[in-house]
């Protein structure tokens, strides 16, 4: 099974997502945390917050909408070795072809979208795509 510290939040996401439930608890650590941030940015997820009873648990409400019959889909790419690194080159490719496509990027500025490195001219390792 693969695991980093990213791929155990992001297979909740999708199974919480694919199951269409209202929310569900996950366990969130300091290094995951900026993730979930960016991803309450790009609307997948509507919001979360701390649960009282541990320090790590999180309720997470993914965004549902009534007038998008399913909801945006995630395609994984974390790995736990051998990961896909997309260089500067390679992400302004992407960003010409696929305009309604969002790929998030481990960098070693941190996490961010494809948009982003493009502008700060840095590539990173591929985490998932949103279509």
């Amino acid at each position: 099974m693969v695991m980093n510290s990213h791929s155990y939040f992001l297979n909740q996401l999708k199974l919480g997502s694919a199951s269409r439930r209202y929310y569900f608890d996950a366990r969130i650590t300091s290094a995951v945390k900026p993730l979930v941030e960016l991803l309450q940015q790009l609307n997948i997820i509507r919001r979360f917050y701390k649960l009282s009873n541990d320090k790590q648990s999180y309720r997470v409400f993914p965004t549902y909408s009534r007038h998008r019959r399913y909801a945006r889909s995630l395609t994984l790419y974390t790995r736990s070795t051998g990961g896909i690194t997309l260089t500067y080159q390679s992400l302004r490719i992407l960003n010409q072809n696929s305009p309604h496509s969002y790929y998030v990027l481990e960098t070693s500025q941190g996490i961010m979208t494809h948009r982003e490195a493009v502008s700060k001219q840095i590539g990173g390792n591929l985490l998932l795509i949103v279509h």
